[in-house]
């Protein structure tokens, strides 16, 4: 469901924070819920296919993906620095974006 009060770039910033907060959880002994980064993620997407008037070509979604992902790492790293080294070698940071990211299209019924 796409948070109409949102604008685009405010829904990429929210799924940016949300995912970076899953990761991090993901990384230290905490319980990593997803839920919060697939609601982000759908809410996201579903913003941008609104926003071309069309469903996301997978090839569009690609290049997203990419930019949003080194977009997450690049933040982690200045954060958290040495901390997030271990961490983005023993969890793929683009694998559970994507894991993300299906739970989410599943959800869309995509």
């Amino acid at each position: 469901m796409v948070q109409t009060a949102r604008t685009t770039p405010q829904l990429r910033l929210r799924l940016k924070r949300v995912f970076a907060a899953y990761y991090l959880d993901l990384c230290s002994h905490s319980i990593a819920t997803p839920t919060g980064a697939y609601e982000a993620v759908r809410d996201y997407f579903d913003a941008r296919a609104a926003e071309l008037g069309a469903v996301l070509l997978r090839s569009q979604m690609e290049d997203e993906i990419g930019l949003i992902v080194g977009e997450v790492e690049q933040d982690l790293r200045q954060r958290h620095s040495r901390a997030i080294d271990e961490c983005l070698q023993r969890e793929s940071l683009e694998s559970r974006f994507r894991e993300c990211l299906d739970a989410a299209w599943a959800g869309m019924g995509g």
